[in-house]
């Protein structure tokens, strides 16, 4: 197992990032950070405004910039509460990559998680996806904690994150 102070060089770009934010912005017990992880609390930590308002029903978050103001992060109310954590990491991803590319403040934009962006045919989608995949389901915190729970169910549970994030946590991980 990798310290959490060593960056695993088989990370993703997208899984390496959101490694780094944990480690400068997140909780940690010991070697480990603290799960289940809270993406608001991240968001704020970074000035971002999150917003539990009812959305379409075929939109689960969506990042929202004005010109001359700060981003806003809104996750669908009508959503189970771990899939407003996943959009709301996933919009934290979007925030960082274009935050990263993006230095002229004066446009604007709204970027939309819907149910095509877990498709997987766009790039940005599949990097917020790994992004938040990272950022909820630390790998070296998942692989440490199979042994001890094994069950997918269980797992989530303590990631707060649904069974099928887990699931394809793991199988992205070559776990199961």
């Amino acid at each position: 197992m990798a310290p959490a102070d060593s960056v695993d060089t088989t990370m993703r770009p997208a899984e390496r990032q959101a490694d780094q934010l944990l480690r400068t912005v997140w909780k940690r017990d010991g070697d480990a950070f603290v799960v289940p992880v809270d993406p608001f609390e991240i968001a704020r930590r970074l000035g971002l405004q999150v917003y539990v308002a009812e959305l379409d029903p075929d939109v689960s978050g969506m990042l929202v910039k004005r010109p001359g103001e700060e981003p806003e992060v809104y996750v669908n109310a009508r959503d189970h509460e771990n899939r407003q954590r996943f959009s709301c990491a996933h919009e934290i991803g979007h925030y960082l990559l274009r935050a990263s590319a993006d230095t002229d403040d004066s446009f604007g934009y709204i970027d939309r998680r819907s149910e095509l962006a877990s498709q997987g045919t766009n790039k940005a989608e599949i990097y917020a996806n790994q992004f938040a995949a990272e950022l909820l389901m630390p790998r070296d915190q998942v692989r440490r904690s199979v042994p001890d729970t094994g069950a997918v169910e269980s797992l989530a549970g303590t990631f707060g994150v649904s069974t099928d994030a887990m699931k394809y946590r793991l199988a992205n991980l070559g776990i199961h």
